[in-house]
């Protein structure tokens, strides 16, 4: 699969084809990233397009879908509130829920680093939107993003793992990268971590924003990939998200 991320200018695409994730259809499963305004996602403005852009996407093409992911550090920053981003994304949820086919899920994607150092305002709990009117999770999956200045392995996944079996929905890594230094040991061993801990997937973070490209284009860094993406890799045709309540 390939993690994407869509532009505040972008806000809602067109259509799948036409967003930074159309170039996975027919190759990997996507988890898209998109930076909807808030406002207008809370108050139904972008219902419509929310549904169209949904309905665009290709029958059985494995998409799990976020908005304004990281919001935790958005929070402690001042981007925006808890309160604006939790009515946005709940109804954003509801929208891929009520829309999408049964390869189409919704993902909280948060920091590793919350877990790890949880602050008041910005906690998994806090940021957890629970159920919807169905019974049913909001988040079908609870991903994190984290690095090797963060640590490796249970130190670094461990709460985020906890916190998604308290809540009862599957787990994933959805950012790994090596932050001041690549690791080709590193890599292997929080590969491994996540697959004998049953995530869901793993998304190297593989751009230049403030870490090293993870596998970039170091070769041995490459090699240690394609050999994790051998030991581990699932058809995308046939994939099913473990114990998905739809």
């Amino acid at each position: 699969m390939r993690r994407s991320y869509g532009s505040q200018a972008d806000g809602i695409p067109g259509s799948f084809a036409t967003s930074v994730a159309g170039i996975d259809v027919g190759k990997r499963a996507s988890v898209l990233s998109l930076k909807p305004d808030l406002t207008a996602m809370a108050d139904g403005s972008l219902d419509a397009a929310v549904i169209a852009f949904v309905k665009s996407i290709p029958s059985g093409h494995r998409t799990f879908l976020t908005i304004w992911h990281e919001p935790d550090g958005k929070i402690r920053s001042g981007k925006f509130t808890l309160e604006a981003w939790m009515a946005a994304f709940k109804r954003f949820c509801d929208l891929v829920h009520r829309t999408g086919g049964p390869a189409v899920y919704t993902a909280l994607i948060l920091e590793a680093w919350s877990g790890q150092h949880p602050e008041p305002g910005s906690t998994y709990q806090e940021l957890w939107p629970g159920r919807d009117a169905t019974a049913c999770p909001y988040a079908d999956v609870l991903a994190v993003d984290g690095s090797s200045d963060s640590g490796s392995e249970e130190s670094l996944w461990g709460p985020a793992r906890e916190f998604a079996a308290h809540v009862g929905v599957p787990w994933a890594i959805s950012e790994i990268g090596c932050k001041t230094e690549l690791s080709v040991d590193w890599m292997a061993r929080n590969a491994v971590y996540a697959a004998d801990h049953a995530a869901a997937f793993l998304c190297w973070f593989s751009n230049d924003n403030n870490a090293v490209p993870t596998p970039g284009t170091d070769p041995a860094a490459d090699s240690c990939s394609h050999q994790i993406s051998l030991a581990y890799h699932t058809d995308p045709d046939t994939y099913v998200l473990p114990g998905r309540h739809r």
